[in-house]
């Protein structure tokens, strides 16, 4: 492919990276010399020096026959007006990154087809998704998100007083998940994986995944019973920026009991408006008397989310010290992740690999985007793009030749997500998670891959 790469900060350098050693073909623009200079020394990359979002340097860098362009710099209004240009101007696809949120009309941190661009992707709101992922995660029996998070599965056990018992999946479906999106992907039953047709019946004690949107799933999944407590309820956050404002409102819009100490008390009167439920504290996140003194050790997860690595990973250091077993640390650059484990800090997350990471999974078709084990290792989840030309698309499921003992839980598309029937069509870059016993991986990875044998 033909790809070309604006800015040269993390998120660029490390796409850029990854596409040329994929064998593309790769043109990287930057206002700074001494940045491509850097990069000609390590890779296989054409430099054009410039702003790559003008009309003449989109069309120096051949923007009408280019398979691809990202805009990846730190100016959000330059990468968006860069990917509008580009687009008229010939270029396939584009893609941009932003950082504020205003630029998002959804939380996820990624939109689709926004203004003439395929796909705009925020690492500040991914940032905030992910860590919200990793506190409700904490005792869950299973909690698991694809497709740019907007599809979710969680597991749910059957208890003997369930009205749904004894009724056949088709009937559930038809009278409790009619229009809403949602689907039983598996079941495991006396410790063995099924993976279920409309006509199996639900018996008491089954373990049932249940997928869809992750704003519906949790609701449908009402009528199964109790889903195992998160155990998880008293988080304290480091840092009110953009990352720290919003995985408060997530977190205190489920439910959890949230403190954010934040040091600028200009800053911290502005989250004490529009956080309802959280308490502001103001203050340095390490000083070690103000945490002992709001039962930092106490919290079930300690979040430090603040502009600063060394910030985040002194307090979160403190915050372990005084006894705190799950500890979070935003890291602004992406080698400085691994020390931070090695430290003590339980999850290290960087804004500039999950964008980068979400990028590339929206250039690759036809490749395994994810994979997670299912039923202690019965049987796997694995999340597929569906590539042009591949044996799935284009054709109702029915007539696809889609195996036995395999399903298709969910699809996400630029129309949203469904749960598929033998009538509905996979599309070229739909998401699909299937659930399969791990005999029926290779084969069902070639229904999805446009590769000829």
């Amino acid at each position: 492919m033909d790809i070309c790469v604006i800015g040269l900060g993390e998120v660029g350098r490390y796409i850029s990276s990854v596409l040329v050693a994929e064998g593309n073909n790769v043109i990287v623009v930057d206002r700074n010399r001494a940045a491509l200079n850097a990069v000609e020394l390590g890779l296989d990359v054409s430099t054009l020096e410039g702003n790559g979002a003008t009309l003449s340097m989109l069309e120096r860098m051949g923007a009408a026959s280019a398979d691809l362009i990202i805009a990846a710099s730190s100016e959000d209004e330059s990468n968006m007006l860069a990917c509008i240009f580009a687009k008229n101007l010939g270029t396939r696809k584009v893609i941009a990154r932003v950082s504020k949120p205003e630029h998002l009309q959804n939380e996820q941190g990624v939109l689709y087809n926004s203004h003439g661009i395929d796909l705009i992707v925020s690492p500040e709101m991914l940032t905030a998704t992910e860590i919200t992922k990793h506190v409700r995660s904490i005792g869950a029996v299973m909690l698991e998100h694809f497709a740019d998070n907007r599809i979710e599965l969680l597991q749910f056990d059957l208890r003997e007083e369930s009205k749904l018992l004894k009724q056949r999946i088709s009937e559930i479906s038809d009278q409790y998940f009619s229009g809403q999106g949602v689907g039983i992907a598996a079941i495991v039953r006396d410790g063995e994986l099924l993976i279920p047709t409309g006509r199996d019946v639900l018996q008491a004690s089954d373990q049932i995944f249940l997928i869809g949107p992750g704003d519906t799933v949790e609701s449908v999944g009402d009528h199964f019973g109790k889903r195992h407590k998160i155990s998880a309820r008293r988080i304290m956050i480091i840092g009110g920026g953009d990352i720290g404002l919003s995985v408060a409102k997530s977190l205190e819009g489920l439910g959890f009991n949230v403190v954010v100490v934040e040091r600028d008390s200009a800053r911290a009167n502005e989250l004490a408006v529009q956080l309802e439920k959280t308490a502001v504290i103001v203050g340095d996140g390490t000083n070690l008397s103000l945490l002992e003194e709001e039962g930092a050790g106490s919290k079930d997860v300690f979040v430090s989310v603040s502009p600063d690595d060394e910030t985040n990973l002194m307090a979160g250091l403190l915050a372990k010290r005084l006894g705190c077993s799950k500890v979070i640390a935003l890291v602004h650059r992406p080698d400085y992740g691994p020390i931070y484990e090695q430290l003590g800090i339980d999850a290290a997350i960087s804004p500039r690999l999950l964008a980068s990471k979400q990028i590339l999974k929206s250039v690759r078709q036809g490749e395994v985007v994810s994979t997670s084990p299912l039923a202690e290792g019965k049987g796997i989840i694995i999340e597929l793009n569906a590539a042009e030309g591949s044996p799935i698309v284009n054709k109702p499921l029915s007539s696809a030749d889609f195996p036995k003992g395999a399903m298709i839980g969910a699809v996400a598309g630029e129309a949203g997500v469904f749960v598929p029937n033998g009538e509905s069509v996979i599309k070229s870059g739909n998401t699909a998670i299937v659930f399969t016993k791990k005999q029926m991986r290779s084969r069902i990875e070639k229904m999805f891959s446009g590769k000829k044998d």
